[in-house]
Order: structure tokens, then sequence, then C-alpha cells
């Protein structure tokens, strides 16, 4: 599993973002290793810098933070021979600014709306939302690290444009640079004042936290900006979504996150390396207290805010998807991650809780929910990027939308 020509492009849009920085201290000339390299030293990495490494064999891409090895129990980076690459070390004394942050965002992806009966990665046109006006719609809203394409990319969208005669849309937005209620406010400050749309909605990931800030009573700015543009909601779809959020998102679980995230993003086109490791630079610059990074921990201000609020969601318009993933013997573990297996030995699907998709409270009925595995019990089919893999996840979305 060597990176593949856009997995390389994304950790090159990563080192170049930090070169234009002034962040970039040491960087390998290309993705391979040097002929003759010795094995390489403990010491090289036991500094102040931020190392992005690569794994000689799978390419899995993680990141050693300044002053630290990963652990406990504590892997060493070279235990037969040189498995790991220092791809770059990047300084950890630069100041990010809010404006190195978006910059980094905009290279992955610009924020629009998309009309996905345009095909991927086409902004919506004035005549596209003259059609929706009224009418029903679907609107896809994407996870972290990700983008419409990214995250969705794997279900079949002509069903869906049939069903719902071409008004598909997709929310491409960032997800580091902004918190989820920015996201939901600007979404909604991309529709036309009498939208009146009447929307059905797929989400994952982060997205549920997007979605859940988009339909709440408890913000008022958004409440304002949702008069005239959604008239109605009709099915929601909750998939891998972090709706309670993520204790990896805390401040003393984050580096396992990133390098969670780092391990996914390597081979799947859900997440970006580039904004990945962009997150990583932001958190070693300026610590825990980013809003965006706040709002993904579990009891976070933002979720606690949700949960006390009146919201348009209830159990009879919403649906859920969820994993608990088998980390242990599997092809991610071969990769050779970083990770601490402690912190993967609960229930989830390597980023989510798999008690954390359901709203508070929620109580769905069996039609209302597609479970891999269950609490108890791991399965080793369906993690966090790979739902939309899953012919039993696209037949659940056929099932209900439309």
């Amino acid at each position: 599993m060597q990176l593949t020509p856009n997995k390389q492009a994304e950790l090159h849009r990563a080192l170049q973002d930090a070169m234009e920085d002034h962040a970039l201290a040491a960087a390998m000339p290309d993705l391979e290793p040097l002929a003759g390299t010795p094995p390489l030293p403990a010491s090289l990495i036991e500094d102040e810098a931020l190392h992005v490494v690569r794994h000689k064999d799978s390419g899995c891409v993680q990141l050693v933070f300044p002053g630290e090895m990963p652990g406990p129990p504590s892997p060493t980076l070279a235990p037969q021979g040189w498995d790991w690459i220092v791809q770059a070390s990047l300084r950890a004394t630069e100041r990010m600014t809010q404006a190195m942050i978006s910059r980094i965002e905009a290279h992955s992806k610009p924020e629009q709306l998309l009309a996905l009966n345009r095909g991927h990665g086409r902004p919506v046109m004035p005549e596209d939302l003259a059609a929706a006006r009224g009418r029903k719609v679907l609107l896809l809203v994407h996870g972290i690290f990700s983008s419409t394409e990214g995250g969705f990319g794997d279900l079949d969208l002509q069903p869906l444009l049939q069903r719902y005669q071409g008004r598909v849309f997709g929310y491409d937005h960032w997800t580091i640079a902004k918190t989820p209620q920015q996201n939901a406010l600007n979404l909604l400050q991309r529709l036309p004042a009498d939208a009146g749309w009447e929307v059905d909605i797929l989400c994952h990931s982060r997205g549920g936290l997007v979605v859940r800030s988009l339909l709440t009573g408890g913000l008022a700015d958004i409440v304002q900006a949702r008069s005239g543009r959604i008239a109605r909601i009709g099915k929601v779809m909750f998939i891998g979504a972090a709706n309670q959020g993520s204790p990896l998102a805390s401040p003393g679980e984050i580096k396992q996150f990133l390098n969670v995230a780092a391990m996914l993003a390597s081979f799947s086109h859900g997440m970006g390396l580039d904004v990945v490791i962009g997150l990583a630079r932001m958190v070693v610059s300026l610590g825990f207290a980013r809003p965006s990074v706040q709002a993904l921990t579990s009891g976070s201000s933002l979720i606690a805010q949700l949960n006390r609020s009146g919201s348009l969601l209830n159990d009879a318009n919403c649906y859920y998807a969820r994993a608990n993933f088998a980390y242990g013997d599997s092809l991610l573990e071969h990769t050779g991650a970083l990770l601490s297996h402690a912190l993967l030995d609960g229930a989830s699907d390597l980023i989510v809780p798999y008690s954390s998709v359901l709203l508070p409270q929620a109580t769905p009925d069996a039609a209302h929910i597609l479970n891999f595995g269950s609490a108890e019990q791991k399965q080793n089919d369906v993690w966090h990027t790979e739902f939309f893999q899953h012919p039993a996840t696209r037949d659940f979305i056929l099932r209900q939308l439309g």
C-alpha cells in the first residue's frame, strides 16, 4: 500500500504550505529514501520539531510530535533497521495565524455550494438554485479533513439524482479553519433568502455537528438565517456522525487522533493528508485553544448547547449508521501506524465512538439504524472512512432517500 499519486500530491502540498509559512526546517527531495541510508537513529526525532514520517513498506504517514516518541507503549521508529523515513521536519516554534490556517484549507479546496447534477467539484449556478426554489432537494455534508467528492465518492449518485430530479447539492467547507456553527451559517448564506427548500440531508463524521448546528433552535443567528431558506426538513441520515463528539479530540488524546487521521488519510480519499498535517501544525503552534478543535470534543460547549436546545431533528426523521471496528490484526494495523492500542480498544469506528453517533435520548426503530458490529462485538469490514464502500450502507441510503 504505497501512496497513490493523489496522496503524494497531498503530502507535497502540505510541505509546500509549510515552506511558504517559513515552517519547513528540512525535507527529503522526493518520496523515496536515499540509496544506502543507514537505520534511523531515534535521536533524530526526539527533539523539538514536528516530524512527518512515512513507513518504507506501507507508505503510511505518521506524525512525531516535539520532544516525544509515540506511546505508550512506545514503538520505536527503527526497530529493525530503516522502517520509517523522516519525510520532513517542521519548526514547532512557528506561530500560525488564522490567515495561514485558512490558506491551508483553501489550497485543499475552496468553500462552495456544489450542484452535483453537474458532477463533483462543480459550483452551483443561479439556474440550479432557481430550479430548486420551493422544491425537495438532497444536501450532502462531508466530514473532517474531507470534501464532498472525497467523502461521498464511493456513493453512486445517479439513483439519487434521478429521484430528486437533479436537485442534489454538496457543501464543500473548511473543517479546521472554521467551527461547525460557522459552517452552518455560511451554508445558509449561500442560499437565496427565499429558497424555501424541502430538504433531505446525508452527512458523515463532523458533518453531523454541522447539520445539528444548521437545525438547532439554540443559535439565534442560524435560526434567523434559516427562515425562508429551509421550509421543511425531511429525512436526515447520520453516517458515522460525530453527533456527540469524540474523546480523541480532547487535549490529552489529540495527538493520537491526528495519527489515526494521518493513517486513514494515507490510504483513503475520504480524508486529505494536507489538511491533517495542517491541523497538526496548528495544534503544535497554538495548542488546544482553537474553537474548531474544541467543538469536536465529547462534552464540548457546542455539543452541550446543542443538547439542551430545541431542534428540528427527532426520532421520526433521523437515521443512523455506525460501526465498531476491530483494529487489532487488521490491514490498518499492518501499516505500522504509531498508535496506542489501549486508546482504540473502546467501541468506535477509530474516530467516532459507537455510542456517539446517536443524538441524545435517541431511540431509533430498527428500520432507522444500520449497525456494523455492536457495542460489545467488533467487526473488521467497516471503519470511519469506509462506510460508503459497503453495499449495506448504500442499500440503507437508497431505501430511505428520494
